[in-house]
Formats: structure tokens, sequence, C-alpha cells
């Protein structure tokens, strides 16, 4: 009986350490793309939000070392001076979860990944939501790249607002010199 729970103990820590084991460490921490900025230029997108507004989005990205992630996907329109559009702002918040790597094609390495949930969100009206069930998501890595890119694939369930960024790492802050 003895035996038998060790043996059983062992495979469990087996287990528990396969787990931990699936998100590369090199993968935690934050991520940011680049805003992509679009202009606006239908006589439509002019009436609504006024002559040389531009549509901008940019993606951030938390991993922790559980292998849990948080992906935000803020969406706005600016106006011609580069100022925020009330009210045309909102951000697409995605629980999910980093898992094992699998080769893909060239040197791309494509990790598995579970939605746990996603929701929309407007800051101007925060009593609203909208959840964004049948999102997917790819997270892929490279194998001849420097480890400081991260491509991501957002793909909606009905397909308007999919896309694909590139991320990059995040720099921590250099400590502050103590004043002399």
């Amino acid at each position: 009986m003895r035996i038998q729970l060790i043996a059983a103990a062992a495979v469990l820590l087996s287990a528990v350490g396969a787990t931990a084991q699936t998100v590369n460490p090199s993968l935690v921490g934050t991520w940011k793309s680049a805003p992509e900025q679009v202009k606006l230029t239908t006589d439509f997108d002019k009436s609504v939000w006024g002559p040389d507004a531009s549509s901008v989005r940019t993606v951030d990205l938390v991993v922790r070392q559980s292998g849990e992630a948080t992906l935000t996907v803020t969406k706005k329109v600016v106006d011609a001076r580069g100022r925020t559009v009330p009210a045309s702002t909102w951000i697409e918040d995605v629980q999910f979860t980093l898992g094992a790597p699998q080769d893909g094609v060239a040197n791309r390495v494509e990790h598995d990944t579970k939605v746990a949930s996603a929701v929309r969100r407007f800051p101007d009206d925060p009593a609203y939501k909208w959840n964004l069930d049948g999102l997917r998501l790819k997270v892929v890595t490279f194998k001849d790249g420097d480890g400081n890119a991260i491509e991501i694939r957002y793909d909606t369930p009905e397909g308007r607002g999919s896309f694909w960024e590139t991320l990059r790492r995040e720099r921590a802050p250099a400590p502050k010199r103590p004043s002399s």
C-alpha cells in the first residue's frame, strides 16, 4: 500500500512539474504593440468623426509564470490633432492560459492557448459589457528570433475585427540613481 501511495505521489508531482514547464520562462513578462493608425476616409467616417480622423489600435499582453495571461486590445478614434474623440474608445480584455509549444511552419513555434473569458467594454459607459464568446487566439514565437517578439493572431467569431500583430517585450524601467 505504501509503495502504491509513493508511486501515485510521484506521478502527481511529475504531472504538476510538466504543467509548470509548458510555459517557456522567456515568454513571461509584458509585451506591447506599436500603435496601428489607419486614416478614416469614407464620407460616412468624415461625417461621424470629422475630417482627417484616424482609428488607432494598441495591443498589450501580460504573461505570468503560471501561464495565465491577459491580452488587452484598445481601439479608439483620434481627430486631426491626435486627440481621442469622446465615446470612441473600446477595450477588449481576454483572459487566457498559454500552454505547450508546438513546431509550426518554418521557424515558427505555435503555443497552445485556452481562452477563459473575453469581453468588450466601453470606458464611457462602464455598465455596458459585451461578451466575445468564441474568440480565438494564437500566440507564435520564432526559433531564430531574439526572444523580444511575439506574434498574436486575434480571431473574432464573426471575423470582423480579426487581426494579427507583432508585440515587443517591454523593458523594465532603469532603476533610479540616488541623487548626490
